[in-house]
């Protein structure tokens, strides 16, 4: 099992979610400028986030990863060099995050040793 960090797609260059607690605010940016926010129901928020998926083959979306096994962990590679740490990306389950946040998951565990890519992250206690 893997999972595919997506860029966004053009002219938007940036999205910032935030959480509320019946709905959600997505800010987006067009060409580095704030082009507006919309506020939506929590479960609205995937489908829209779709709509910025530059969708692309495996193979040439920005940032892969996959279970390594117990002993390693999460594992996440780029298909390409020198991403911005800042880039946004969205996971193929609708996840907003940066190319940092998805670089910090390489080697994660879960305490409970399943693979992190069912279930989510965190660091091996």
């Amino acid at each position: 099992m893997s999972t595919s960090y997506y860029r966004l797609k053009p002219p938007v260059t940036h999205l910032r979610l935030e959480e509320g607690d019946g709905h959600d605010r997505l800010t987006i940016w067009v060409n580095h400028a704030n082009a507006g926010t919309l506020t939506l129901r929590k479960e609205e928020m995937r489908e829209m986030l779709d709509c910025f998926i530059l969708h692309e083959a495996d193979n040439e979306c920005p940032l892969r990863s996959y279970w390594g096994g117990a002993d390693r962990g999460a594992v996440v590679y780029a298909n390409e060099n020198d991403l911005p740490d800042e880039m946004m990306v969205i996971s193929e389950y609708g996840e907003l995050l940066t190319v940092a946040q998805v670089k910090a998951r390489d080697g994660a565990h879960r305490k409970d040793g399943w693979p992190t890519e069912l279930f989510g992250y965190e660091g091996r206690v």
